[in-house]
């Protein structure tokens, strides 16, 4: 794939491989919205990989957690949250930290 830069525009211009069907749909947008259309498929198609790979990443940092003790149990702590007793929580959570 060959690739120009044209620094002084933030643009790339680069060479794309195509299907034959693309081609043939991509002929029926008008010249200077194929550029747009291609940029916007593109950064949704990388946004997709990005997320899947955060999520990988976010499943095997679950797989490392280690439990955390507390005088609180998940109730408790529910029960609070709900109560929007969250100061109270925190400074249970600091006192215990000491």
């Amino acid at each position: 794939m060959a690739t120009f830069t044209a620094p002084e525009q933030g643009k790339v211009r680069t060479t794309l491989y195509l299907t034959q069907e693309n081609r043939e749909r991509l002929d029926r947008i008008p010249r200077g919205k194929k550029t747009a259309l291609m940029n916007k498929a593109i950064a949704a198609a990388l946004e997709e990989i990005e997320r899947e790979e955060n999520a990988q990443k976010f499943l095997k940092m679950l797989e490392t957690i280690q439990p955390v003790k507390t005088e609180l149990s998940s109730e408790q702590m529910v029960r609070m949250l709900r109560e929007e007793k969250e100061q109270e929580l925190l400074d249970h959570k600091m006192k215990h930290a000491e």
